[in-house]
């Protein structure tokens, strides 16, 4: 399995290559000896269009390119056609994506698949600061036989635009964007169940009696965050408590959000006996700010969060969390690539979605009694 980062290494191939002296370098030259059409030449030389040109002329074309020394142009080779057995993964241009567990643990994933499939996979950047993510997209997608795209949260009007892309695509649902409804997307895409992990997770606490529970989730422009925050309010709905709207903070993954994020919450009236994490980095912060201040966990506050991260058994106590299939998500990505590029215009559009499982650690309690 060969893994190429898109940056751009096709480019500095096509600009090294020289044709040999006096050759024919463009299929208009050869068009133009015949009299005949470049489209018909191009025609003559595909290997999956050959048929299409009468037997004489193409043998004339396939003699006249084999006499001149015809040098295909690289560029217009990969232009033409998709190579069918490379799948390109949109990675976000920062230093995070290469750090974090989540993209390299779905990245296995994917190459896992990969390589069962014969296919072979590379990874490219799609940049903030780049201008349009679709221009991005079109650029890196050249000699791509099919997309999976994992990188900046894509807005309705991109989504819509991606269904006639002319790549198979499978967008991971925490780039699509938030209150769309995956039954109006027209493109493949493979997420977990957020919503069902933290009505559960939410659930649970209930169930142990805590009544006043805190949400630090995440930016309310994150698909993954608003699909948790729903699950949070539903549970707290189905199981008749009261939600203060000074207790639901939107905030960034990270530890300091989650320092800050308890700051505020704990100065509700009643303070939060619980606090349900956007993510597991949150949930650290918490945990710190819940140490500085000498407040007992699970004692006092019990704390959970979501990813099931390395954090989650390196902090004091072990975190209660949820664990998503990260392996799982890249390889049905993948499969679901390669099943569009063995049936065009056969394989119909999915939408895959994965259970999470919730792994009770030490970070919840029953609430202390008054």
């Amino acid at each position: 399995m060969q893994i190429w980062l898109a940056i751009d290494r096709a480019r500095s191939r096509i600009g090294n290559v020289t044709p040999p002296s006096g050759s024919i370098v463009r299929l208009k030259d050869i068009a133009r000896k015949l009299n005949i059409s470049v489209s018909t030449v191009s025609r003559a030389l595909g290997k999956d269009t050959c048929e299409m040109v009468e037997p004489e002329l193409r043998k004339k074309i396939l003699e006249l390119a084999e006499q001149a020394n015809y040098v295909p142009h690289p560029a217009a080779q990969l232009m033409r056609k998709p190579r069918v057995h490379l799948i390109t993964v949109l990675l976000p241009l920062e230093t995070g994506a290469f750090m974090s567990e989540y993209y390299g643990v779905v990245l296995s994933g994917v190459i896992s698949a990969a390589r069962d499939c014969g296919t072979e996979t590379r990874v490219a950047l799609i940049d903030p600061d780049g201008g349009d993510i679709l221009e991005q997209m079109q650029r890196v997608a050249i000699g791509a036989g099919g997309l999976l795209y994992m990188a900046l949260p894509l807005t309705p009007r991109q989504l819509v635009k991606l269904e006639d892309f002319a790549r198979p695509i499978v967008v991971m649902g925490g780039s699509l964007p938030p209150q769309v409804e995956l039954s109006s997307v027209r493109v493949n895409t493979v997420a977990v169940d957020n919503f069902a992990a933290t009505c559960e997770l939410t659930a649970r606490l209930l169930k142990l009696g805590h009544r006043q529970i805190a949400l630090i989730g995440g930016p309310t422009t994150v698909r993954d965050a608003w699909e948790r925050e729903r699950g949070f309010l539903e549970a707290m709905k189905k199981g008749l408590a009261l939600v203060d709207p000074q207790a639901i903070i939107h905030a960034e993954f990270t530890v300091e959000a989650g320092v800050q994020g308890w700051q505020q919450v704990a100065k509700c009236t009643p303070r939060p006996t619980a606090v349900v994490c956007g993510n597991d980095e949150i949930a650290v912060g918490v945990l710190q700010a819940l140490t500085k201040e000498k407040v007992k966990c699970p004692g006092e506050v019990s704390v959970v969060g979501f990813d099931d991260s390395r954090w989650a058994t390196r902090v004091t106590p072990p975190l209660t969390t949820v664990r998503q299939p990260m392996a799982q998500l890249g390889r049905t990505a993948a499969e679901l690539l390669v099943n569009r590029l063995q049936n065009a215009g056969e394989a119909k559009v999915e939408h895959r979605l994965f259970p999470v499982e919730i792994i009770d650690r030490q970070s919840v309690a029953a609430p202390a009694r008054s």
